[in-house]
């Protein structure tokens, strides 16, 4: 709902959604789905295809990593109960004592964001949002971007430092320098919740 007074344009438009995980738990593109909306779903666990198929299947799913350079990276999934913990930064799962838990690795590949966007969003789309949820390597996939070319309304990134600790890291520092302003952090759990950065720069 904050996000949707954010975007302001009421008619629907295009979302990219990073991390996408489940089509429906736990998902802020799925609302704008229901209503209209469309975009690019991505996400390095095969097994969601299927069920992005199903159930949303105007969306475009992407399995893939999304990183600055072309490759394959190692993805650790983890047992249905911490799935949506599945990461490809061991240390990460190391410091969650989540080692343990992981039933698979997987080599997936890599692209940039601006390969992707190039390839799959239509010219003159209006980008409304970015969602990105990738367990701490947000860095990574927005330096892949093209923020000349692509530069949707508003950026969601789910983090987990605290509010005085977002104000100075390098992911707010790095959107300011393209032109992204921080407007608030909504809370899920502790310090876990989603940045809400608006492009200030017109259109």
């Amino acid at each position: 709902i904050q996000l949707r007074q954010l975007i302001k344009n009421k008619k629907p438009g295009t979302y990219v959604d990073i991390g996408c995980w489940d089509p429906t738990k736990s998902s802020n593109s799925y609302f704008f789905y229901l209503r209209g909306w469309r975009g690019i779903c991505i996400d390095p666990n095969p097994e969601l295809a299927e069920r992005y198929k199903k159930i949303r299947p105007s969306d475009t799913f992407i399995n893939c990593a999304i990183g600055q350079n072309k490759g394959h990276l190692n993805y650790y999934m983890l047992d249905e109960h911490n799935s949506s913990m599945n990461t490809f930064d061991l240390e990460f799962l190391k410091k969650h004592n989540l080692e343990s838990k992981i039933k698979e690795t997987l080599s997936i590949p890599l692209y940039n964001l601006k390969a992707i966007l190039d390839k799959h969003l239509k010219p003159n789309e209006r980008l409304d949002f970015f969602d990105i949820d990738v367990e701490g390597l947000d860095l990574e996939v927005l330096k892949s971007n093209d923020w000349e070319k692509y530069r949707p309304a508003v950026l969601i990134i789910e983090t987990n430092l605290s509010l005085r600790d977002e104000i100075n890291s390098e992911v707010v520092k790095y959107l300011e320098e393209q032109g992204y302003s921080l407007k608030a952090k909504t809370v899920i759990n502790n310090n876990l919740g989603n940045l809400f950065l608006v492009n200030t720069r017109s259109s």
